[in-house]
């Protein structure tokens, strides 16, 4: 089990997302919105990139009656870590905390939702934390997929597919196994740091000009200039980037080229890999004086960004 901590419920804002009082440790109370693991239901708040649907206000029906009269909720993080740290490590591109949540009973909120159908088990950033809840989640789809229950059955709760989850699934479990491949070497010892778990450390390395091997999600190649381009993540809360310069050259074209056909996965009809290792120098640049400093490897050979780590 990972760090758990028991705080105050404030409410429900769609059917994987839920608002809580957390206290940092320096007596500050705040109120935060949490991205719940392992659950991806359908959408209920216009605004995102994903369609509102009418099993989308369904799920959020769903989570408004699971946490009803609940004063309080118990989260658990994906580690062990110290809470402080689990606090700053486990947060998604917008900041959100990334936790499992269970009531106080013990009953817990994503194998209710995934085994009502209410919600895939969501493998999309890796699989459970732990090989007890990843069985529990996979066993719980099954029964949902085998009842043709909720989105498994999107004519009945939609009038129309809405979403593909046979393929979102296939695409999903391939970068679940990128990732679990990645654990299982961080497990037996290879020396890899991770660009959305690892921020602090990587900064600290970016800021003596060191070098490093990471483990990266590479979301978008964006034009920065006339003639560089970046590769991010994706994340303002931890915000890194492999840099490019000079995109035009015959060795930029190859990088780009390698990025665009095996690793960047520009939507569901073009799924790759996701995930890469690269190896390289960091330096540390401030962006938005509002956010985190930009940590970047500069990449100038395709050498540098490979399936396994060099």
């Amino acid at each position: 089990m990972g760090t758990t901590i028991e705080v105050p419920f404030v409410r429900v804002v769609d059917g994987d997302t839920i608002r809580v009082e957390i206290d940092s440790g320096d007596g500050v109370t705040a109120e935060e919105s949490l991205r719940i693991l392992s659950l991806d239901t359908e959408e209920s708040n216009a605004g995102g990139s994903k369609p509102v649907t009418p099993h989308g206000h369904a799920a959020k029906a769903e989570a408004e009656s699971f946490f009803s009269g609940q004063a309080s909720v118990v989260l658990e993080f994906p580690s062990d870590d110290p809470l402080d740290i689990a606090l700053v490590k486990h947060r998604g591109n917008f900041g959100r905390l990334l936790v499992y949540v269970h009531r106080l009973d013990g009953v817990d909120f994503q194998e209710h939702m995934i085994r009502s159908g209410f919600s895939p088990y969501f493998e999309k950033y890796g699989y459970a934390a732990s090989e007890s809840l990843h069985s529990l989640y996979l066993e719980a789809e099954r029964e949902a997929q085998s009842n043709h229950a909720g989105i498994w059955d999107q004519i009945g709760v939609n009038g129309s597919e809405i979403n593909n989850y046979g393929s979102l699934k296939t695409w999903w479990t391939l970068r679940a196994e990128v990732i679990q491949d990645y654990r299982r070497r961080l497990a037996n010892g290879a020396s890899i740091l991770n660009t959305r778990l690892d921020y602090q450390a990587l900064a600290n390395l970016a800021e003596a000009n060191e070098s490093a091997t990471i483990f990266t999600e590479i979301r978008s190649l964006r034009r920065i200039g006339s003639n560089h381009m970046s590769a991010n993540i994706g994340s303002q809360s931890q915000p890194f980037q492999l840099f490019i310069r000079n995109f035009e050259s015959d060795s930029g074209q190859e990088i780009v080229r390698l990025i665009e056909n095996r690793y960047l996965s520009s939507d569901l009809l073009h799924p790759r890999r996701s995930y890469a290792y690269a190896s390289g120098p960091l330096k540390l640049f401030q962006g938005n004086p509002s956010l985190p400093p930009i940590v970047e490897m500069e990449i100038t050979s395709t050498d540098q960004i490979t399936d396994l780590p060099v």
